[in-house]
């Protein structure tokens, strides 16, 4: 049943890809891998002034501001520099993600595993970011090791606080008055080393 949940799911998200015209923003792979088109936004020169814009743009989408956990779309994207490039680039988000809602009625998407950048083919991402529909934090799945693919997540809710866990620190920032602030370590227990 599972399965037949799953097909169903990812069917829809194949058109939703598609669906804002033109050429698809997200799809799989062969290999079932997630890959995002990119840019979406202007390059900036740090994640300070990336992420607001990001928050601004993918808490207009259609579900972002559901203002409550169990309704709501979240939406999972990347952030990665181009070869040369010191800036940063923020990808289409994809709406791909678990068929169900998870337990206690979170929500989640898959994180993308490649840009796809027509300018630059090579562009390897940074970091990924993802929304939650409801006012909250980084969820403890969104900490756990085994989850993180790159050196940073980022995540923002519908009222745009904004949060970066840099994984090899161990430590969660909160933006404030456009900077990172610590307020959080996070444990090997927590993570789940």
């Amino acid at each position: 049943m599972m399965s037949r949940h799953l097909a169903i799911l990812l069917a829809a998200g194949s058109v939703l890809g598609c669906a804002t015209g033109g050429q698809p923003k997200f799809w799989r792979d062969p290999d079932g891998r997630i890959i995002v088109t990119g840019p979406m936004l202007e390059p900036a020169d740090n994640l300070e002034t990336l992420a607001p814009q990001l928050c601004e743009t993918v808490r207009n989408m259609p579900g972002a501001k559901a203002g409550h956990q169990r309704g709501g779309q979240e939406y999972c994207g990347a952030i990665y520099q181009r070869p040369g490039d010191t800036r940063f680039f923020a990808s289409h988000p994809s709406s791909l993600g678990p068929p169900l809602d998870l337990p206690g009625g979170r929500k989640a998407c898959f994180p993308p595993a490649a840009i796809s950048d027509s300018e630059a083919p090579e562009s390897k991402i940074y970091a990924d970011y993802h929304s939650h529909p409801g006012v909250s934090r980084f969820s403890p799945e969104d900490l756990q090791a085994r989850r993180q693919r790159f050196y940073f997540r980022v995540m923002f809710n519908p009222i745009c606080e904004i949060f970066l866990y840099d994984f090899p620190a161990r430590t969660v920032f909160q933006l404030q008055d456009g900077k990172f602030v610590p307020t959080k370590q996070v444990t090997d227990d927590f993570r789940g080393e």
